[in-house]
């Protein structure tokens, strides 16, 4: 092989020298074909039983001594074990199925060597081609997998080569010629079979590999995808997410409500506590927005990004001004009521707290993102001013909510 050429598919390790698959691409192999092939199994079987029979016919001027016993052995035992075969073939795993279709080979093959042995018919020696052909229908058209095609082939060839060695009467060189026709015939049938399964597995092979380099393209292109629009620090949608999302939902004749949210007094928490404690926080908070829920469950749509830093933002569709005001003051409170210690608030309140404000877009009404962001900063600053651990309401809404009464569920992982 050239230097810098890729290996074939069998040459990987993933098939051995018998043509088997390992483990699990073989139970790959098995869910994606299986069914397929226990189906060509019956109807080939079916066919072969019927060809079997009427080759059965020219018995009766080759083997007119055995032609009762070689009806009872075709009709009466090679026919019906092979329905049963049929039957069970489509019922049993892969290894039993498999292994059914090499006990009925074995079976057919038998038969004529046996009446071979038997018939002491002046034309009987013809018979003998008739262990041939099942070896050529077993290990071509049945297409048994190679390592049971080289078992059967190896079983006939001992039980053949045995009825010629034994056969009493025979001349030396028919019994030379026979067994001659025999290797050959065999050697052609295995050989085909061979170059058969070998291309069937590397087939697969190959469609599996290009199958399993598209699958991981597209699972990198999804985890890249992930990745440029989730938060590292917090696992939250990031600022990329929130502009799509929130753009798309500008779009349409719904509401939406928008509010920012800041961490009161963040800078002194970084400070007082360093930026690992800062960053554990960040999470805390972001926690709690990712799972929460209003308590009316009126808003199946609901979205918590981070905006940058210690701010974030919730986004509500359908939500009206009395909707988003009754959001806003539960997440307030939920977040008080998480108890993050902060000792270096200015204001003496020991807590981390959230500032919000919300700005909105009516139903029907047309709003620009930019302005619909810039309305909610504004309200933010006014949550601020009014002394944090509120929030506040942009174009005339209720502008103040530092104690709501009004409640929601909360729910942190």
């Amino acid at each position: 092989m050239a230097a810098g050429c890729p290996a074939p598919p069998d040459e990987t390790g993933r098939l051995d020298g018998l043509l088997r698959f390992d483990p699990h691409t073989d139970a790959r192999y098995e869910a994606e074909h299986g069914r397929e092939r226990a189906v060509a199994l019956c109807q080939i079987v079916l066919f072969g039983v019927a060809i079997y029979n009427v080759d059965n016919l020219t018995n009766l001027w080759l083997t007119p001594d055995l032609f009762a016993l070689s009806v009872v052995c075709h009709l009466l035992v090679i026919t019906p074990v092979s329905l049963v075969l049929a039957w069970l073939i489509r019922r049993v795993g892969p290894a039993r199925r498999e292994g059914l279709a090499l006990l009925g080979m074995i079976g057919a093959a038998a038969v004529p060597i046996l009446l071979f042995w038997l018939t002491t018919a002046p034309l009987g020696s013809y018979t003998f081609h008739t262990s041939v052909l099942a070896i050529v229908f077993g290990n071509m058209l049945l297409a048994l997998r190679f390592r049971h095609a080289l078992a059967f082939t190896g079983l006939a060839f001992v039980g053949a080569m045995l009825a010629l060695a034994t056969k009493s009467g025979l001349d030396p060189n028919l019994r030379l010629g026979l067994s001659v026709q025999f290797v050959t015939g065999g050697t052609f049938a295995l050989y085909a079979n061979y170059r058969m399964e070998r291309q069937r597995c590397r087939e697969y092979l190959r469609t599996l590999a290009a199958r399993t380099a598209s699958e991981a393209a597209e699972s990198e292109r999804e985890r890249y995808q992930s990745l440029s629009h989730t938060d590292a620090l917090t696992g939250l949608p990031n600022r990329r997410a929130l502009d799509e999302r929130v753009q798309d939902w500008l779009g349409d004749e719904r509401a939406v409500a928008l509010m920012m949210i800041d961490i009161d007094h963040f800078k002194p928490f970084n400070d007082t506590l360093g930026h690992p404690e800062g960053d554990a926080c960040l999470r805390r908070v972001a926690a709690l927005f990712a799972t929460f829920v209003p308590e009316t469950g009126m808003w199946p749509e609901i979205l918590a990004a981070r905006f940058g830093g210690e701010e974030f933002t919730v986004v509500l569709r359908d939500a009206g001004a009395p909707e988003a005001a009754r959001c806003a003051a539960a997440l307030v409170r939920a977040v008080e009521a998480l108890a993050i210690p902060h000792p270096g608030r200015p204001d003496g309140t020991g807590v981390v707290t959230v500032s919000i404000g919300v700005a909105l877009k009516d139903v029907g009404a047309a709003r620009s993102r930019p302005a619909l962001f810039t309305a909610a900063d504004q309200a933010l600053y006014r949550a601020k001013s009014r002394g944090r651990n509120g929030y506040a309401l942009a174009e005339g809404g209720d502008p103040v909510g530092t104690r709501p009464s009004t409640t929601a569920v909360a729910k942190v992982a």
